[in-house]
């Protein structure tokens, strides 16, 4: 009896623990939304910018001894919207300093932006819109710059290439 009891009690304490985790979960799956819907039958729609007409993508990963991984995408649409966007893994910029994308042609470097941190973890975003064609560019760095207030790109830190891919 004592036995039974014994194991009876200690059966009762893991159900305890086990415990409902929903609500966790739930909450845990609602931190990130997605961005845009995947395009039904290839065909891509930028609203007030009509069709896709072009489309590149590629990886991105560390430069040196940065430790960092991603992509990249870029479109261009039927009234010369070009839209460039970058998801980096890599660690929080120090203080003073700031993540900056840029598209490379040749010597030609444009400044796509900051790269944002809205989570305060590894996770980096950029989004460049502009009615310049940048379809060329398709070497696309990200560097660490202090905030000095220099415009000139600072340390290389990670890169990808564009794929042109027809859809």
């Amino acid at each position: 009896m004592k036995k039974s009891s014994i194991l009876l009690l200690a059966f009762l304490l893991v159900l305890t623990a086990c415990g409902d985790q929903r609500s966790e979960r739930e909450e845990n799956m609602n931190t990130e939304k997605i961005q845009y819907p995947m395009p039904q039958g290839g065909k891509v729609e930028y609203e007030g910018h009509g069709n896709e007409d072009w489309f590149a993508y590629g990886a991105m990963t560390g430069v040196g001894d940065a430790n960092a991984n991603g992509v990249t995408q870029a479109h261009q649409f039927d009234d010369g919207r070009y839209l460039h966007t970058i998801s980096l893994n890599i660690e929080p910029a120090p203080d003073g300093y700031f993540y900056e994308g840029w598209l490379v042609k040749g010597p030609s470097v444009i400044s796509t932006g900051h790269l944002t941190n809205p989570f305060a973890d590894v996770r980096h975003n950029l989004r460049f819109e502009s009615d310049t064609d940048y379809t060329g560019y398709l070497t696309v760095v990200v560097t660490l710059e202090p905030d000095d207030g220099n415009p000139a790109p600072a340390d290389h830190v990670a890169e990808g290439k564009l794929k042109v891919t027809k859809r």
